[in-house]
């Protein structure tokens, strides 16, 4: 009779380690399939810029998903949670800048791509020039 017990209470501990195990792995699979983006803004003239609010919006090239964003940066857009592929990218907003004679603008600006791979699974990194609408 012990021995039915002792073999029960080892299955049982088995058969937990076995799920604990298997529910570990499947975490990591659904990870596989998501990743972040940086997309980092530059002007298209000599100038040190000093703050930009944007208003972001990627779209997924296959699944058509639409991601959207707005903030405010110096520079560097980060993007997380993004599903891994290829994406259009449309940035527009208002950027505040010093040019070379020390004067400050503040200038609307866009900034886009047709086709942005995604595809890496840690931080993809692009750049995008600023078209200034002033």
């Amino acid at each position: 009779m012990n021995y039915n017990k002792m073999t029960k209470t080892l299955l049982n501990i088995i058969m937990c380690a076995l799920v604990v195990l298997g529910s570990a792995s499947c975490h990591k699979d659904s990870d596989d399939y998501v990743t972040t983006g940086s997309i980092e803004l530059s002007l298209p003239l000599e100038g040190t810029v000093e703050t930009i609010q944007y208003s972001l919006r990627m779209t997924n090239l296959n699944s058509h998903d639409i991601v959207t964003q707005a903030g405010e940066t110096s520079r560097t857009i980060v993007v997380d949670n993004l599903w891994r592929g290829a994406y259009s990218i449309n940035v527009e907003g208002v950027v505040r800048y010093v040019d070379q004679e020390n004067t400050v603008h503040t200038s609307q600006f866009r900034a886009q791509s047709d086709y942005v791979p995604m595809v890496e699974l840690d931080n993809n990194a692009i750049g995008l020039e600023m078209i200034l609408m002033d």
